[in-house]
C-alpha cells in the first residue's frame, strides 16, 4: 500500500530517511524520476542515504506507475518520491487511489514564488495542486513526519 506520495526535489535525504521512513514503517521506497533513473552516479549517491532494511528502486515515472498498479504493492508499505508536482499528478491520475500528497522541499525555480517553508511553485504547479484538491486529494505541507500538516488550500 502506498503510505506516502511525496514531492521533494532533493528526493532522498535525512528528513525522508529518518523521519518519514521510520515513522511510516516503510519497506519499499520508490524514487520515480526519469532523469535520475538514467544517471548511475546519482543513483549510487541516493542509495547511500537509504536506511538499512529498506528496499530502494530508482525508476522512470512510467515504470513506477506500472509497478504501483501491481497488486503485490498492496502487501508492502511503500513510499513514492517524485521531484515535482507534475509527476505527482501523473501518478494520482494513473492510480486513482492516492488520498494525499505531501509537499516537502521544492526549491526556487523559473517563475516560481514562495509558498511556505522550502516550497516554491509556479502558477501551473499551483493550478495542479488546486486541481488535486478539487479531486478530493489532500495536498499537505509537512517537512518532517512530526510536523503539523498544513493544507495547501490554507
Amino acid at each position: 500500500m502506498i503510505k506516502l506520495l511525496r514531492v521533494d526535489d532533493k528526493l532522498l535525504h535525512g528528513q525522508v530517511a529518518f523521519s518519514w521512513i521510520r515513522n511510516l514503517k516503510i519497506h519499499t521506497l520508490i524514487i520515480a524520476d526519469d532523469r535520475v533513473s538514467g544517471d548511475e552516479f546519482l543513483k549510487m549517491t541516493l542509495g547511500l542515504s537509504k536506511p538499512p532494511g529498506v528496499n530502494l528502486s530508482i525508476i522512470e515515472l512510467s515504470t513506477a506507475i506500472e509497478v504501483l498498479k501491481d497488486k503485490s504493492c498492496d502487501k508492502m508499505n511503500v513510499m513514492v518520491i517524485v521531484s515535482n508536482v507534475y509527476n505527482a499528478k501523473r501518478i494520482t491520475d494513473a492510480l486513482g487511489t492516492i488520498k494525499a500528497i505531501n509537499l516537502g522541499s521544492i526549491r526556487e525555480h523559473k517563475d516560481s514564488r514562495y509558498i511556505k517553508g522550502n516550497i516554491y511553485l509556479d502558477d501551473e504547479e499551483i493550478k495542479l495542486c488546486r486541481q488535486l484538491e478539487e479531486q478530493g486529494i489532500a495536498v499537505e505541507i509537512a517537512f518532517r513526519y512530526e510536523d503539523e500538516k498544513k493544507r495547501f488550500d490554507d
